[in-house]
C-alpha cells in the first residue's frame, strides 16, 4: 500500500469514532458530508475499509453493517476498522441509485478516484479516497439490491487485476461465505481503483429493500457472518472463515434474462433459499402479464442449464429490467 498523507484517525486508541467529511455545499443550504466511523480495536493489525449505500436505494447492507459493529468487542479485534456508512447521501434521500445533479457521470459507482473540482458525484469519491481508499490495507464495496425485490447473494472481485492480487481478491470474496464467486468487471468502482494500486478489494452483492422479515433476516445474518469471516480471513479477529459449497463462474458464464415487454413479473423463484438451485434448461422461470389486458404477454424461461444467482419478486417491471439471472453450469466451477 502506498502511504499518503497520515489521516486525523491514524493515531486513534482502542475505541469508535463518528465524524462527518465536508464535501461541498448544496443550493437548499445544507453541507453535504460523508459519514465516517472509526473502530480501533487494542491490538495492533490491518486498516479494513467498508463503503455501503454507493447507490441510495441500497440500504440492506449498512442495516447489517450496524448489527455487526454493534456486537464488535474491540479487546478482540487486530487493527482497525473504517467504515463509511452511507457513500452517496444524496442519492440515499431521494432513494434512487444516482446522485441526483444536472450534469456529468452521476454514478458514484463508476467515477473512482474522483477529482475534488469534478460534478458532485467526482467531489463525494475524491474525499472517500482522500482519506478513506488512500489508508486501507483491504476494502469492501458493500451493495444490496435496490427497489424492486431483488433476491441475490454473491461477491465480485475484479477480473482484470493481475493474478497474484486476483488470488488475493478471491480468497477474500470466499471468505464471506456467500453462495456465488463472481469474476466481474466494474471499471471506476472503488475496488477498481484499489486493485490498480495493488490493494485487495472485492465486492458483496447481498439481499435487497423491503423484502419483508424473514428474507431481510436471513439476508442481515448472511452479511454479519461474512463480515465475521472477512475479518477473520484478514487475522483481524480469531478463528478461521467457514467455507461452504461455493460456486465460482465469470462473465462469460452470466446470462441476465430481461423481459421485452413492460407489465407485472409473476416470478416462480422467491425464496432465498431458490439461489445456488440448478435450473435446468427450458425450466420456466416467470411470466410478464400486461397490466391493462390481463393477458400473459411474456414467458421467461431459461436458456440452459444454470445456478440460479439472481431472481426477482412478483410484481411490477419495465422492459429491459432484470428478472433473473444464471450462472452456466458448464462455465461454473463448484468449491468444496
Amino acid at each position: 500500500m502506498t502511504t499518503q498523507a497520515t489521516p486525523l484517525w491514524d493515531k486513534q486508541k482502542e475505541g469508535r469514532t463518528f465524524a462527518r467529511l465536508p464535501v461541498t455545499t448544496m443550493l437548499n443550504g445544507a453541507e453535504l458530508a460523508i459519514p465516517l466511523h472509526v473502530i480501533t480495536g487494542r491490538n495492533p493489525g490491518p486498516t479494513f475499509g467498508i463503503i455501503t449505500n454507493t447507490h441510495g436505494d441500497e440500504f440492506l447492507a449498512t442495516i447489517a453493517i450496524r448489527e455487526f459493529i454493534a456486537k464488535l468487542d474491540t479487546a478482540k479485534l487486530n487493527g482497525r476498522i473504517v467504515l463509511v456508512s452511507v457513500a452517496n447521501p444524496m442519492a440515499t434521500a431521494g432513494f434512487g441509485r444516482l446522485t441526483p445533479e444536472q450534469h456529468g457521470r452521476t454514478d458514484l459507482h463508476e467515477v473512482y478516484p474522483g477529482n475534488a473540482r469534478g460534478n458532485t458525484t467526482q467531489m463525494i469519491a475524491a474525499v472517500i479516497t482522500e482519506h478513506v481508499l488512500h489508508h486501507v490495507d483491504a476494502l469492501i464495496d458493500f451493495h444490496s439490491g435496490g427497489s424492486g425485490g431483488r433476491l441475490q447473494a454473491r461477491v465480485d472481485y475484479n477480473s482484470q487485476a493481475p493474478a497474484a492480487l486476483k488470488a488475493k481478491n478471491l480468497a477474500l470474496a470466499r471468505a464471506f461465505g456467500a453462495p456465488f464467486v463472481h469474476e466481474n468487471e466494474f471499471a471506476g468502482s472503488a475496488a477498481h481503483y484499489l486493485n490498480s494500486r495493488g490493494v485487495v478489494a472485492v465486492n458483496p452483492e447481498v439481499g435487497g429493500s423491503y423484502l419483508g422479515p424473514a428474507a431481510s433476516r436471513y439476508y442481515t445474518e448472511m452479511m454479519v457472518n461474512g463480515l465475521t469471516g472477512m475479518l477473520r480471513h484478514l487475522g483481524m479477529l480469531e478463528g478461521k472463515p467457514a467455507l461452504p459449497r461455493q460456486i465460482q463462474f465469470d462473465t462469460k458464464a452470466r446470462r441476465e434474462l430481461r423481459p421485452r415487454n413492460s407489465g407485472y413479473l409473476v416470478s416462480h423463484y422467491e425464496n432465498p433459499g431458490d439461489l445456488g438451485k440448478l435450473i435446468k434448461g427450458g425450466t420456466r422461470l416467470g411470466e410478464v402479464v400486461d397490466l391493462y389486458s390481463y393477458e400473459v404477454i411474456e414467458q421467461i424461461d431459461a436458456p440452459f442449464d444454470g445456478y440460479l444467482f439472481f431472481s426477482r419478486y412478483s410484481g411490477m417491471v419495465g422492459a429491459g429490467t432484470q428478472a433473473f439471472a444464471l450462472a452456466k453450469a458448464a462455465g461454473s466451477k463448484l468449491s468444496d
